[in-house]
């Protein structure tokens, strides 16, 4: 509906958005989905993948820019002058020269009213040969991108908004949650009025797990075990990642073609928890701090003794001994490497619920390891027990 909004009548219906979530929960899938419908309607798309240390954002429109030119399209060729200022603009400001319109440098802050006119140009004249279309913007893993860049991306929104409103320039990203402190401390400060940010459950209820084990399943003529679907949703707590990969697991040990049994799932479990270790856990578990280590068990321990999937920041003071503001920088940095979310405010909770017992299992070796002085479990839990 929205495409279909800007298509028509321009940014006076856009409702740019940034759909957020931890790792695995299926934002690039729903990102993909949005270029499908987006081509479909006749917009044309700049895709751009944000990496730490990659090149920026206008550098990254222009490349995109560069390949519907390459490939002959008259609606990017009438923009041609539009795009070539721009690139000039990106490359005066770089102080490197670029080939065609590719700049393969970091760019200085760019005036966003430049890179709005550029985009409104070209979504123009796409419209102008695809009635409805326009020009559809996207950025994967937004979370990562240089603080200038997500300023100069909302400062051109706004212009776009302002001084292009019949243009139709549509809008969407994906980031883990981090993503609104990442536009806060970037200087967006009116993040939640300039996107909507939806934010993907990181457990599916019980109903919408059972689909997405079971139907397509059937689909081909295979039926799943009641007994081995229970059983998996319990093992990977309706976190959508695990949910494909241990049902993946389980299907291909199936020993019939037609069904997957109880036994077939609890052999896929057994095997896809070794995979998530060893692709996941540890190499998180090795990437931490020795006091992100220590939170992450305070967090572990708290959640496993009150028998809930989230703690309270009370509750983590009270189990390390110390106030929040002496942890709350390595909360901070935990969430943004998205090894936890908040799910409400002052509360915790493990975005990989495997993680807890992983953290619980290993933590006494690295304590034994580590160059600081570390809260052993026992007086985490004796503590948590006092309270």
């Amino acid at each position: 509906m929205m495409l279909s909004d800007i298509g028509g009548t321009g940014r006076r219906h856009a409702r740019d958005f940034i759909v957020r979530g931890p790792r695995g929960v299926g934002k690039t899938v729903l990102l993909t989905r949005f270029h499908e419908l987006g081509e479909a309607q006749g917009f044309d798309r700049i895709s751009l993948q944000a990496t730490q240390g990659g090149v920026g954002m206008a550098a990254g429109i222009l490349a995109g820019a560069d390949a519907y030119l390459r490939h002959g399209s008259p609606a990017w060729r009438r923009a041609t002058e539009t795009l070539h200022h721009l690139a000039a603009i990106t490359d005066s400001a770089s102080g490197i020269r670029a080939e065609g319109l590719n700049a393969d440098a970091q760019e200085a802050p760019l005036d966003p009213r430049a890179l709005a006119q550029a985009l409104a140009t070209v979504a123009q004249e796409i419209r102008c040969d695809a009635p409805g279309g326009g020009l559809l913007v996207t950025i994967d893993e937004l979370q990562v991108s240089h603080a200038a860049d997500l300023a100069l991306l909302a400062a051109t929104l706004e212009c776009l908004d302002a001084e292009h409103a019949d243009s139709p320039v549509a809008f969407a990203a994906s980031a883990l949650l981090a993503i609104t402190e990442v536009l806060r401390d970037a200087g967006v400060t009116d993040a939640a009025c300039r996107f909507e940010i939806p934010a993907i459950p990181v457990e599916l209820d019980r109903p919408a797990a059972r689909f997405a084990i079971v139907e397509p399943a059937r689909a081909r003529g295979v039926v799943w075990s009641e007994v081995g679907v229970e059983r998996l949703i319990a093992a990977t707590h309706g976190y959508p990642a695990h949910v494909q990969l241990f049902a993946d697991a389980a299907w291909k040990l199936a020993a019939g073609p037609r069904e997957v049994t109880a036994h077939d799932v609890e052999r896929g479990i057994a095997e896809a928890e070794q995979q998530v270790e060893a692709r996941t856990l540890e190499p998180r578990w090795r990437s931490v701090t020795d006091r992100h280590a220590e939170l992450l068990a305070a967090l572990a321990v708290t959640t496993r003794q009150t028998d809930r999937a989230y703690a309270t920041s009370a509750e983590i003071s009270d189990v390390l001994g110390r106030p929040v503001n002496e942890w709350s920088a390595a909360r901070m940095q935990l969430i943004y490497a998205s090894d936890i979310y908040a799910p409400a405010r002052g509360c915790l909770a493990f975005t990989v619920p495997s993680y807890a017992p992983y953290v619980l299992r290993e933590y006494e070796a690295r304590r034994a390891e580590a160059r600081l002085e570390l809260t052993a479990l026992s007086v985490m839990s004796q503590r948590l027990s006092r309270t």
